[in-house]
């Protein structure tokens, strides 16, 4: 892999800049953890395109900061790779069009109302000031669309339901690099709480089968390369191998499965906890629900996370 620069900007507490080629650029968050998520920025000659636009209002305007540092034309597009709140809550504060898919662009209908509130009590640490759904101006479905620039095509494709029903990712093929939103997960343990275990095996595989040699910018950590999908692959493999042998055990309780199997490959990345979420998602696989349905426990889920081991 290429030589990258980090740039560490002061108007930027939270994050790193990270330049991947002369017009292409990834903002890196610190920690990586619940809503703490990361950006990228690509200049397509007359205007920059944003990929993801963070939580909250200071932090959108930390990215508009730092597009103004860079030299950078002013904010034209921006291209959510999924629903989260922690990567459209900020499309309001950048003011440009925003491009989502189709089933993302369903549950942000569903969650307008609600906006951040059901997190706020959960996350008392964090800052939600500004936080808020707003509709997208272009929805796409699954053939996804290509966006022309002056240096090149940037590519963006469904490929198909993993983190949520609705993950987009974005090839930049002149800037050898692949933003993969949430589908990619770097040094911070991945979620599929709404939406599916098994199938985001398949996504990775398909992912796997596109981005040899390129540089990948998850959707939390450190930009990685290709080696960080086999190891994701593993541990939602061992996951989905660990419930449904747990389950035709006769043990349906998340938590304990979540114990018994532990995080396996994953061992030693954050959140380790997340793996009883994931757990409670593979069985629902397991049962045939579709992709996205969500637990109807997520409280009494929640307090089993707590008591996951953390060592």
């Amino acid at each position: 892999m290429a030589v990258r620069e980090v740039m560490n900007m002061s108007d930027c507490n939270w994050c790193n800049i990270e330049k991947l080629s002369e017009n292409v650029y990834a903002i890196i968050d610190k920690n990586g953890g619940w809503f703490l998520s990361n950006s990228g920025l690509i200049d397509m000659g007359s205007y920059t395109l944003i990929i993801d636009t963070q939580y909250n209002e200071k932090r959108a305007n930390d990215i508009i900061n730092v597009i103004k540092n860079l030299g950078l034309p002013k904010p034209g597009l921006i291209l959510n790779t999924h629903h989260h709140g922690d990567h459209v809550w900020g499309n309001h504060v950048i003011g440009a069009p925003a491009i989502i898919h189709k089933e993302a662009n369903n549950m942000i209908k569903t969650l307008k109302e609600i906006g951040s509130s059901i997190y706020e009590a959960f996350f008392p640490q964090l800052d939600f000031k500004g936080s808020k759904y707003t509709l997208p101006d272009i929805v796409i479905g699954d053939d996804g669309i290509v966006i022309e620039s002056k240096y090149g095509p940037i590519n963006v494709k469904y490929l198909g339901p993993a983190h949520t029903v609705g993950d987009l990712i974005a090839i930049v093929d002149h800037a050898n690099t692949i933003f993969a939103g949430d589908i990619i997960f770097n040094q911070v343990t991945p979620l599929a709480l709404d939406g599916t275990v098994l199938n985001w095996i398949k996504v990775l595989d398909k992912l796997e089968g596109i981005s040899k040699g390129k540089k990948i910018v998850g959707g939390h950590g450190e930009v990685t390369d290709e080696k960080v999908i086999k190891l994701m692959k593993d541990y939602l493999i061992h996951i989905a191998n660990g419930t449904k042998e747990s389950l035709s055990n006769g043990i349906s309780d998340p938590l304990i499965i979540a114990k018994s199997i532990g995080p396996g490959p994953l061992k030693g990345w954050s959140l380790e906890e997340r793996i009883v979420f994931n757990v409670a998602r593979a069985i629902l696989d397991f049962q045939g629900k579709p992709p996205g349905e969500m637990v109807t426990n997520l409280p009494e889920l929640a307090t089993k996370m707590a008591k996951y081991p953390l060592k």
